[in-house]
């Protein structure tokens, strides 16, 4: 038992640096391409999204079918609910960085 202790450990360590250095990467990175998307007008937005499902290839329909389902599953909703995800990851990130400091 106390090998593959060691083992998982070995694995969990490095693994919990990575999220704990990417998560404040991509919510940043989403943040910021959030703000691009408010300030576009529809008609870009409209474009962008028309040539992300063009260029999808086979995944088309189900690109089509999942912002569908989004849309009428409540979409405003989601967003609301990653935004204070979003918030709380970031406070919970610096949080561990000021007592790795310690």
């Amino acid at each position: 038992m106390g090998e593959k202790t060691e083992k998982v450990e070995k694995l969990a360590g490095p693994l919990l640096n990575f999220v704990f250095t990417a998560i404040p990467i991509i919510i940043n990175a989403c943040q910021a391409v959030y703000k691009i998307y408010v300030r576009l007008p529809i008609e870009y937005v409209y474009l962008l999204i028309g040539a992300v499902m063009c260029f999808m290839g086979g995944f088309y329909p189900t690109v089509f079918a999942a912002l569908q389902a989004a849309e009428h599953g409540g979409l405003a909703t989601v967003r609301k609910a990653l935004s204070a995800l979003s918030e709380e990851i970031m406070v919970i990130v610096e949080a561990n960085k000021k007592d790795d400091q310690v």
